[in-house]
Parts: structure tokens; sequence; C-alpha cells
């Protein structure tokens, strides 16, 4: 099974690590600044990508240790004057090497860093849960998220092979469809979910055995991020009832990039509503 896009981070914060220890060369020197601004710039990468996943309630504390502030420094300045010198350091009080650095690399880097990975295994453990499940939703995750690669060299066969494109919601069904039968043994289409607001209506699927919903929608016109959002939201109350379902995923097939915050919409729904846990994936 291939790794959550958390599991991925936290393993790209440990190479990260190992870079910013060797910046600051015992005794008293710093490596060359091709190394210097080669951490710089992984880091910063690194940083975007997480803010772009970890919902709104943990980005204050994940940012303040970068941040940091005027009397404590924090990864921020550590980037910033990684070789900067104390001038109250006397070597014939301190034997510390470590207090010749304004920013040390245990306190100003390794330390906020080990927080960083804390509040992201906080953000892991309140999407992806845990006991088996949690394997499942991943797996589920990795489909979803990859399904335009797997559509790619269907679009485009070669020796006059007919394709298979991708024109509406059942074609993004059908496919995913065959791409679930591959991982899990009960895959039901169409099963029925009880009746809310008066009327019964069907869900996409069911992996029973797993106790997860699976519903697939594609953006077309006039079914945008607004729309989208609506529907999610009445979907959300309805499968509540389903007695087999303990936790709903939600694929946006979104090609033509109709949703501008797609990251938005996602944080905003994945979560817990009134116990039962939701999982949207917006691909484009």
């Amino acid at each position: 099974m291939r790794q959550s896009q958390i599991d991925i981070l936290l393993e790209k914060s440990r190479e990260l690590e190992v870079l910013a220890s060797k910046i600051q060369i015992a005794p008293r020197r710093t490596a060359s600044r091709p190394s210097i601004d080669r951490l710089i710039t992984s880091y910063h990468e690194w940083y975007a990508q997480a803010l772009d996943i970890i919902p709104d309630e943990f980005k204050d504390r994940f940012r303040d240790e970068f941040e940091g502030g005027f009397f404590i420094h924090k990864i921020k300045a550590f980037l910033e004057a990684p070789g900067e010198a104390s001038i109250t350091y006397d070597p014939k009080i301190s034997s510390d090497e470590n207090e010749y650095w304004v920013n040390p690399f245990e306190k100003t880097f390794r330390a906020p860093l080990i927080r960083q990975r804390q509040v992201l295994a906080e953000v892991r453990q309140k999407i992806e849960g845990t006991g088996s499940m949690s394997q499942h939703i991943l797996l589920i995750e990795q489909l979803c998220r990859n399904f335009p690669e797997f559509l790619e060299p269907l679009q485009d066969r070669p020796r006059e092979r007919p394709s298979f494109i991708v024109e509406d919601e059942y074609d993004v069904q059908d496919a995913l469809h065959a791409l679930l039968r591959i991982f899990f043994d009960d895959v039901r289409p169409e099963d029925f979910v009880p009746e809310y607001g008066g009327a019964k209506s069907r869900v996409d699927f069911l992996l029973k055995a797993e106790r997860i919903v699976i519903e697939v929608k594609m953006t077309r016109k006039g079914l945008a991020a607004k729309e989208i959002g609506e529907q999610l939201i009445t979907d959300i109350a309805r499968y509540k009832s389903h007695p087999d379902c303990g936790a709903l995923v939600a694929f946006v097939y979104d090609p033509d990039r109709k949703i501008k915050n797609r990251r938005a919409l996602e944080s905003d729904l994945t979560r817990r509503h009134d116990g039962l846990s939701v999982y949207v994936y917006i691909v484009q």
C-alpha cells in the first residue's frame, strides 16, 4: 500500500533534519552556501505542502514552530542566519559549542521540527483514524488521487484501439468500480439508503465488509464548487442513517478545474460529522 500524504511529509521531515544537522560544523564553522540554500529550498517546499494539507485548526500551531518571535528563535531564524555567532559566547566560561551560535541547530531547528511532526501526527489521527478502516481509507485515497494517471494510457491507446473517454459521472463510476474490485472482495454498486426527506436514494458503492460508502461526483456546467458542496452536505446527513456506513468517502472528479479552491472544500468537509467520518477527495 502506498503512503499517505501525511506519512510522506513525516518521512521528508526526517530528511530535512539530517540536512540541517550538517549546517553548523564544529568547531564554529558552517557548511557551504549551496548546502544552506538546498536546505532552505527543501524546507520551504515541505512547509508549503504541509500547510496545503493540514486543516485550519492546526495551522497556527504549525506556523508558530516556523515563525518563532523576537525573543524565541525557531526554524525561520535558523534558515535566515545559521552561521551567526553569539556576541556573548565566551569559550573560557562555556565549553558547550552550541552556545557559540545565535541559532543553534538543536534549539532553533530540531526542537520546533519535532513539534511540527507532532502536529502532523495529530492531523493524521483526525483524518485517517485508527485501525483497519484507516488502512482501507488510505488505499481508497490513493486510488482517487491517482485517478487521472490511471486514465491517461486508456485515453490514448496505440494500434488504433478505441479509447476510454470519461464524458460524465457514469464513466467515472465504471472506472472506479473496476479499480475497487482489484482490492476489495465485496463491492456493491447502487445500494439503497434509508429514506431521507421522504424519499429513498442510492449510494454509488458500498464496501460492506469494510463499512465504507463511496459517493462519486463529476463537475460539469451548473455543478461546480457551490453545488458540489451543497450535495455533499445533503449526502452526509443522509448516510448517517445507513446501517452499514461507518465512513463516507466522496470522490469528486474535476477535470475542467471548475472548483477553484479545492483544498478549502476538502478541509471544510473532511472530518467527523455527528459520529460519521467523512473524507472528501477532489481530484483535477
